[in-house]
C-alpha cells in the first residue's frame, strides 16, 4: 500500500473507499445476524370444527361454574355427571363449547379441578390431561381447600357487643367446668 503525504495540491479525482468498505462490512453483519431469524415458522393454530358426532351430543345442563372432579376411585365427574374414560374428552369439549358461548357475559371459560386426598396421582394427572387436550382455551383453577371443612363459627361472625361463643374441646376430652 501507498499513501500519498500530500506533495500534490489541489483537487483530488480519486474515491476514498475506507468508508465505502466499512459501511458494506455493517450491512453483510446485519444480514448475517438477521437471515437465520426470518427463516423461522410460526406455528399456526386453526380452530377446528365439530364433527356431527360432537354436535349430536346432549348439551350440559346450563351452569355458570364447571367442577371437574377426581374421586378416590379414580372416576370422573363434571359437576353432577360421572364420565367415563371413553367420553370424557368429548364431554368436555361440549362443555367448553357451552362456556364459550357465555363468554360475552360471564368472562373466559374457567373449569374447577378437584382432586381427592385418596384419588391416585396417575388419575388425577389423567384428568388434567383431558382438559388440556380437550381445548386450550380452558384457564383451570386448582381446588385446595374443600368449602365444607370450615368450622360453623368461622362462616358467621358473631355481632358487635355479644360475648364470644365458648371453645370447644378437642376431641376425646371433656368439658372443663367453670
Amino acid at each position: 500500500m501507498s499513501m500519498d503525504v500530500g506533495a500534490k495540491k489541489g483537487p483530488r479525482s480519486d474515491i476514498n473507499i475506507t468508508p465505502l468498505v466499512d459501511i458494506v462490512l455493517v450491512l453483510l453483519i446485519i444480514f448475517m445476524v438477521l437471515t437465520p431469524l426470518m427463516e423461522k415458522e410460526l406455528a399456526v393454530r386453526v380452530p377446528e370444527e365439530p364433527t356431527p358426532e360432537e354436535l349430536a351430543q346432549p348439551p350440559p345442563p346450563d351452569l355458570t361454574q364447571y367442577v371437574f372432579k377426581v374421586d378416590q376411585a379414580g372416576l370422573f365427574h363434571i359437576n353432577a355427571e360421572t364420565l367415563t374414560d371413553d367420553n370424557a374428552a368429548d364431554r368436555l369439549k361440549v362443555y367448553y363449547r357451552a362456556a364459550k358461548s357465555k363468554e360475552a357475559t360471564q368472562g373466559s371459560p374457567v373449569i374447577f379441578f378437584d382432586a381427592d386426598d385418596k384419588a391416585k396421582y396417575e388419575r388425577a394427572i389423567k384428568g388434567l390431561d383431558l382438559i388440556r387436550d380437550s381445548s386450550p382455551g380452558w384457564t383451570i383453577g386448582m381446588m385446595t381447600e374443600k368449602i365444607a371443612a370450615q368450622a360453623p363459627e368461622a362462616a358467621a361472625p358473631a355481632p358487635e357487643g355479644a360475648p364470644p361463643a365458648p371453645a370447644t374441646p378437642p376431641a376425646g376430652e371433656a368439658p372443663k367446668p367453670q
